[in-house]
């Protein structure tokens, strides 16, 4: 879409500074559905947005366009935080949406902008999550063949075809991303998260009041305990600090600035005790080593929010925090539409080459067929079939930059195969990661409660996790009595 005017600066950085998430789309969106009318006079694909938002308009309200402006905003929210369209046209208009939306951002970032805490989150994750497609995408050479002035004689309205093809599998991969990505925002929405983390916040205050150093804050600043118990107002001894610790008087500061030799000072007063005495109160071997870990301490507080965020993050995941951003991106291309995409492309090539025109229903045969003879090792050795799908497309670019139309077809065709045999393979390893952390689960149980014939079984199904290294350790077990055992009981079909 077009660049923003200067003029147009103020009122979207209002827009921008809207108080919480559902305001501003509300603002946001208006601004963006009002210059669609303009912008499809010359642009046939806004047109026919324009025309989806018409006719979801009237199946929504029948009202005027406030409504539908409110109806969008609502829609888009839930799109944005768990990937859910109405419809899959109006999927291709939030996509534009997102677009446009952090295109405004980038333009208004340079200047004096004010988020709140809530929009900014949700801006940087939507920017992340355009990075890491778009990351991805350069990796596995997810451009058209036809592309440009090189068609190759394809037939516009073919062209057509593949184009949007193209674009709904970088939509699909956006929207499946970006749901992951934004499932942090969505879970601190949910009336169960917000009730765990009160609950996680009430553990890490527990654990962090229980750590000496932050003991001894409490008690050199205020003279109590957490519990508001007095333990004696005691300070350490500013002479002392300034003598033998290098602490700086007050009054030799002259910047007026705040730093770590502050903190010292607000846990010093005249006839304190030896900071010696106070660091063996609190379990310190030396005085030094107790005044670094005081002016260090991070406030309580602070601490608090951080441990209990961590905890969270644990328990739930975040993909910006847990280093699987990029392997997510990758996955997240590899969707349906992207391999809708790349068999219409092959098809394409092999008309124009001569060849014959290959089903969706014989890729996936033949995928089933080779894949099922493949060892575990080799089945989810999903980066295997990554370089394999890179080579593909890029002998299938090579091939086409120089007209040579069937050996690029048989390129791409390479190129699709390895894209099902690397979905077929994530899948794969997700399974076998959950066997795994269910294995763990029965290593560690309890045997002596379970006891008898339960445990017995238990027992057996850790034998066979052993024998294919998914037990923590070997296991000595009669297989053979069990199943003996099992026979007589009428338990083996």
């Amino acid at each position: 879409m077009d660049a923003v005017e200067p003029d147009e600066n103020l009122s979207l950085i209002r827009l921008f500074e809207s108080a919480e998430l559902s305001a501003f789309l509300r603002g946001t969106s208006r601004y963006f559905l009002e210059t669609l009318p303009e912008i499809g006079r010359t642009d046939a694909d806004v047109r026919q947005m324009g025309e989806t938002l018409r006719d979801w308009g009237r199946e929504v309200s029948g009202a005027g366009k406030s409504a539908i402006h409110v109806h969008f905003a609502q829609a888009f929210e839930v799109y944005l935080l768990q990937g859910e369209a109405p419809s899959v046209a109006l999927r291709t208009v939030f996509e534009h949406f997102a677009e446009w939306l952090l295109h405004v951002y980038g333009a208004l970032r340079g200047l004096d902008l004010t988020l709140s805490p809530d929009i900014r989150d949700v801006l940087l994750r939507m920017l992340a999550t355009h990075a890491a497609i778009e990351e991805a995408r350069d990796d596995m050479s997810a451009d058209m063949l036809f592309t440009g002035g090189k068609t190759a004689g394809l037939p516009a309205d073919e062209h057509r075809r593949l184009r949007r093809l193209h674009e709904a599998a970088d939509d699909e991969a956006h929207q499946k991303l970006r749901r992951q990505v934004m499932k942090p925002i969505f879970l601190a929405r949910q009336d169960w998260y917000r009730k765990e983390h009160e609950t996680v916040k009430a553990i890490s205050t527990r654990t962090l009041q229980a750590v000496p150093i932050y003991q001894a804050v409490q008690a050199l600043r205020f003279g109590t305990d957490f519990d508001g118990k007095p333990v004696g107002r005691i300070k350490l001894d500013r002479d002392i600090l300034e003598r033998d610790f290098g602490l700086k008087p007050l009054s030799s500061k002259a910047d007026g600035g705040e730093d770590e030799q502050d903190h010292a000072h607000a846990f010093a007063g005249r006839e304190g005790i030896h900071p010696d005495i106070a660091a063996g109160m609190y379990g310190f071997d030396s005085g030094r080593t107790f005044l670094q870990a005081l002016v260090r301490a991070r406030p309580i507080e602070l601490a608090i929010e951080l441990l209990t965020e961590r905890t969270m993050v644990e328990r739930h995941g975040d993909l910006l925090l847990d280093g699987q951003l990029e392997e997510e991106a990758l996955k997240a291309l590899h969707g349906d539409k992207r391999r809708a995409f790349l068999l219409a492309e092959l098809n394409a090539l092999s008309k124009l080459s001569g060849g014959e025109v290959t089903t969706r229903y014989e890729v996936e045969g033949n995928v089933h067929r080779l894949f099922s003879a493949l060892k575990v090792s080799s089945a989810t050795d999903s980066d295997r079939h990554l370089a394999a799908e890179r080579k593909g497309a890029a002998e299938a670019a090579e091939a086409f930059a120089k007209d040579d139309l069937s050996q690029a077809a048989e390129a791409k065709r390479r190129q699709l195969m390895a894209c099902h045999f690397y979905m077929a393979a994530s899948a794969k390893a997700d399974e076998l990661e959950a066997l795994i952390d269910r294995m763990a689960t029965l290593d560690a149980m309890d045997d002596e409660r379970a006891g008898g014939a339960e445990a017995d079984d238990r027992q057996a199904v850790r034998a066979l996790a052993a024998k294919f290294g998914l037990a923590s350790k070997p296991v000595r077990f009669d297989m053979d009595g069990w199943l003996e055992q099992m026979k007589e009981d009428d338990l083996v079909l």
